[in-house]
């Protein structure tokens, strides 16, 4: 008897969305702009996105792109949180 033989299943990979993809995934499309895909680089620059460059053109990770949807155009916090200067804490004080 032959027994079934199954393909063993490939690891499930990250979604991956292209530039115009992203551009529609986070609506920058609909906002009227003459040139979306320059919103995007912006984040680039500003650290709010890290792309990946597959066969010469940028990719994004759909984790990333919910990361940036929830939190605005930050960049990502690394290290230990700023400390607040004296000063600053006196303007806080005088503003409330």
């Amino acid at each position: 008897m032959m027994e079934n033989i199954t393909v063993k299943d490939k690891p499930e990979r990250a979604a991956i969305l292209w530039m115009y993809e992203a551009v529609t995934y986070l609506g920058l499309d609909r906002l009227g702009l003459a040139r979306p895909e320059r919103a995007i680089y912006r984040l680039i620059k500003r650290g709010a996105l890290h792309p990946k460059k597959i066969a010469g053109h940028f990719a994004f990770d759909k984790g990333e792109l919910d990361i940036l949807i929830a939190n605005g155009d930050q960049k990502r916090g690394k290290g230990r949180p700023r400390k607040l200067h004296s000063a600053q804490i006196l303007h806080k004080e005088k503003c409330y």
